[in-house]
């Protein structure tokens, strides 16, 4: 059995048809690139999976059990976002834990597992920085500490490297299957780089 499954996914937004019978079915560990152009519905896809948004019809399964309508917090599901999405008066290390710090888990464990990841995506040292101190590169390894500090099960990544410069791109492009493969989650990738795909 697949451990992410969409089945027949539909979503509009008023009379625009943004999703029409996506599904897909992804195992254990898999990675999976979704690759189109911007407005396409690639992040929307993301979202119903997240369960940011609610499908207008068709089913999100994770490990075997339906999570169509669950709320995002009791899914086992990480996101990082194109834009970063961090809290501006947050450190670095905060904004890290703070999906952590929601779920009630230890502050030493919650410790243990920024500096782990922290090292993993070479930030540690400026976990005490608030974001506006923070290059853009710095901005999306945190970003993705973030989703990634807690162990989810499935790893959703919205263009995480369409703003940062091209250098920094390419590094990343390297180094992010190294990062993922230490994680063993299953990753959905959407971008609208050919090279990313």
């Amino acid at each position: 059995m697949s451990y992410l499954s969409l089945g027949k996914l539909k979503k509009r937004f008023k009379n625009e048809v943004v999703l029409d019978g996506a599904s897909l079915d992804v195992e254990r560990g898999e990675t999976v690139v979704v690759f189109g152009p911007s407005g396409c519905g690639k992040t929307v896809l993301l979202r119903l999976i997240a369960g940011i948004n609610e499908p207008d019809s068709g089913t999100v399964h994770i490990a075997g059990q339906e999570v169509t309508y669950l709320a995002p917090e009791h899914r086992d599901v990480g996101m990082a976002f194109q834009n970063f999405a961090l809290y501006p008066h947050l450190s670095a290390f905060d904004n890290i834990a703070s999906p952590l710090s929601a779920r009630g888990v230890a502050r030493g464990e919650i410790e243990r597992r920024v500096h782990e990841v922290a090292g993993l995506l070479k930030i540690d040292h400026v976990l005490h920085h608030l974001p506006k101190a923070l290059s853009n590169g710095q901005k999306q390894r945190t970003s993705l500490g973030r989703a990634l500090a807690g162990n989810p099960g499935v790893l959703l990544l919205d263009d995480p490297l369409r703003n940062v410069d091209a250098k920094l791109r390419y590094e990343m492009r390297l180094e992010l299957p190294r990062v993922l493969k230490a994680f063993e989650t299953t990753v959905i990738y959407v971008t609208q780089d050919y090279k990313e795909a």
